[in-house]
């Protein structure tokens, strides 16, 4: 039985990752989940945050996600995002500055979407005690 499958990361510029894995470890919009061989199909939405992943090394990849959408079909998932950064990359002035743009745009007016811009500010807050 085959234990790795293909895992796809595209972000708005460029392939960020594509090679087989073992696991793959995604914040999904309720919560964090778990990929792994044999995954039933599923698309999800991601929030911000960490995205890690196993080649079968004892040591795993991570990358801080800005939120988009994950697929899983036949042993290949794809996550598409605005962007990704490799996790010994990321530094807390990245995040604070996602959450600083967050803020600037919850101080306006009137906004449609305070309460999504609120989550959004949330789960930055969140991937930052993280980082």
């Amino acid at each position: 039985m085959k234990n790795k499958f293909e895992l796809t990361i595209i972000s708005a510029e460029r392939k960020v990752f594509d090679g087989e894995v073992e696991n793959v470890l995604a914040p999904g919009m309720i919560g964090d989940f778990l990929v792994l061989s044999n995954h039933a199909p599923c698309i999800s939405s991601i929030r911000p945050g960490f995205l890690e992943f196993s080649e079968g090394t004892s040591q795993k990849k991570r990358y801080f996600v800005s939120g988009g959408i994950i697929e899983v079909i036949n042993n290949v998932v794809s996550v598409l995002v605005d962007y990704a950064i490799a996790g010994d990359k990321v530094v807390k002035e990245d995040i604070t500055t996602l959450i600083t743009e967050v803020d600037d745009k919850l101080s306006t007016g009137d906004i449609i979407n305070r309460d999504d811009l609120q989550l959004r500010k949330n789960d930055l807050e969140e991937a930052l005690k993280q980082a």
